[in-house]
């Protein structure tokens, strides 16, 4: 098997909650733009929890590469303003 290796972030994109197990802390992001679905992981050291996300939640994100593909990382609650 061949390990990729990480690439870098990609800067913040807004999204919506299509899918999340608050156990498990998981779930999966749309991204507004139109691109895949994303899995992303709620560890508790970023700035919201599993039970402060639902689903059709507003949120943005960064998105790192791992050997598994994209990931949504750094959630949080709301879009960015796309500026003037």
């Amino acid at each position: 098997m061949t390990v990729r290796a990480p690439r870098p972030e990609r800067g913040a994109m807004n999204g919506e909650i299509v899918w999340l197990d608050r156990a498990r802390a998981y779930g999966f992001v749309r991204p507004t733009d139109g691109g895949a679905d994303m899995v992303f992981h709620v560890d508790g050291a970023g700035s919201v929890e599993a039970d402060d996300l639902a689903v059709g939640m507003a949120v943005h994100f960064m998105v790192r590469h791992d050997a598994l593909g994209p990931l949504a990382h750094r959630l949080a609650p709301g879009h960015l303003d796309d500026g003037p």
